[in-house]
């Protein structure tokens, strides 16, 4: 089994999915204010409309997004209009993970890997 996609619910589609272009994600595909698939490794990252979703608004799965430098993409996303929830976690040997909430009220995650010692 494997992740196909997985899609946050929006009430303005087009606006969010401008907010996760601003962050970085490049749109794959859209249909309208319908559905918009971006471009990602793995599984696909969505943004749906209402009529097409099978959830609600702000009360979806957290989607945690994996960045090689977490510092630029949350300068990106902030400016672009998320709001910071909590500083920066570092994890140690695991990495950093910040936590942030989109202009549609979703929390989503954004993870930096630690460097391996050898890197």
């Amino acid at each position: 089994m494997k992740v196909k996609h997985v899609y946050l619910t929006a009430s303005h589609p087009a606006r969010l999915a401008e907010f996760y272009a601003k962050a970085g994600l490049s749109i794959r595909f859209a249909d309208g204010e319908r559905w918009i698939q971006f471009r990602t490794e793995g599984a696909a990252f969505c943004v749906s409309g209402l009529e097409e979703s099978a959830s609600t608004p702000s009360t979806n799965a957290v989607v945690v997004f994996e960045v090689d430098h977490l510092e630029p993409v949350l300068d990106r996303v902030v400016a672009a209009g998320a709001t910071l929830i909590a500083p920066v976690r570092d994890m140690g040997s695991h990495g950093r993970v910040a936590q942030v909430r989109d202009p549609d009220g979703n929390v989503i995650q954004f993870f930096e890997a630690a460097t391996k010692p050898n890197e």
